[in-house]
């Protein structure tokens, strides 16, 4: 289903969910084109976003159509333009295309990933971008998503791991801004490739094995708990995992507000009620 949407996003259009840009061609140009009305895929289901696409899009349009008059055998004056001004009116379209790439920074990427994407995560998933970035800043400088090349993503890794993060932690950090990239490359569909992708690292660097705590330790704990002898230590003891007494076991517990509990852990014949 196609539905035209001329008031909240102009010059749109939507189609399963997707934005496409969509504009006549004015009568006085159509010798320039094959087609009477411009359409392209703004790829993005997202209202704001294809807005601010179909507005740039719109602009350029305007701004290249201008130039397409200036080049018009009957315009008057033609013969007096300069043959620089001539040149740069049939290259409009392209030059625009290419500062379009060139002015997205790091800042702008990173906020409209956390706006699309991290509206219903946690606030930990903003701490990650936010820090992923940071550190990107710090060691190649905030720079357009074009500027940053794959010697500097090396670069980034490296620095990384100068820092003293372990391999876990890097690989945590290159997700985020890899993510970051993918993201503002495919909503602002950018001819760009992400310098950050398929790059090596030794994801098992500096990690260690986390071991149990030893039986020993635990056992040392359950008998300074019941030296001491109150509730608290009686749910320390049974690692805070009791049931009531009268459902399961014969006495051996303690009352607290009426009610009765058991530690888990088994107390010599003395112990009881």
């Amino acid at each position: 289903m196609t539905r035209l949407l001329t008031k909240k996003v102009p010059y749109t259009f939507n189609r399963a969910g997707y934005y496409y840009f969509s504009r006549r061609v004015l009568a006085d140009l159509l010798s320039h084109y094959s087609y009477p009305r411009i359409v392209q895929g703004l790829k993005t289901r997202s209202a704001q976003t294809a807005k601010s696409r179909a507005l740039v899009a719109a602009a350029k349009l305007d701004e290249y159509w201008s130039h397409l008059r200036m080049t018009d055998p009957g315009l008057i004056g033609l013969s007096l333009l300069k043959l620089g001004y001539k040149t740069y009116s049939r290259n409009t379209q392209l030059d625009a295309s290419m500062n379009s790439e060139q002015h997205i920074t790091l800042s702008e990427a990173l906020e409209t990933y956390l706006t699309q994407k991290g509206a219903s995560k946690p606030k930990t998933f903003k701490a990650a971008a936010q820090r992923a970035c940071s550190y990107l800043v710090d060691a190649c400088g905030a720079k357009t998503l074009a500027e940053y090349t794959r010697a500097e993503a090396l670069s980034y890794r490296d620095y990384l791991i100068a820092k003293g993060l372990v391999g876990s932690s890097v690989s945590r950090v290159m997700s985020s801004i890899r993510a970051i990239f993918n993201f503002a490359i495919s909503e602002y569909a950018l001819d760009l490739k992400n310098p950050f992708v398929g790059m090596y690292f030794d994801k098992s660097a500096g990690v260690s094995k986390r071991l149990p705590i030893p039986i020993e330790d635990i056992l040392k704990v359950q008998h300074l708990c019941r030296t001491i002898d109150d509730d608290l230590r009686y749910w320390n003891a049974s690692g805070g995992r009791c049931w009531a007494a009268e459902e399961r076991y014969n006495p051996r517990c303690r009352h607290t507000n009426k009610t009765l509990f058991f530690p888990l852990h088994q107390y010599p014949p003395d112990h009881s009620c």
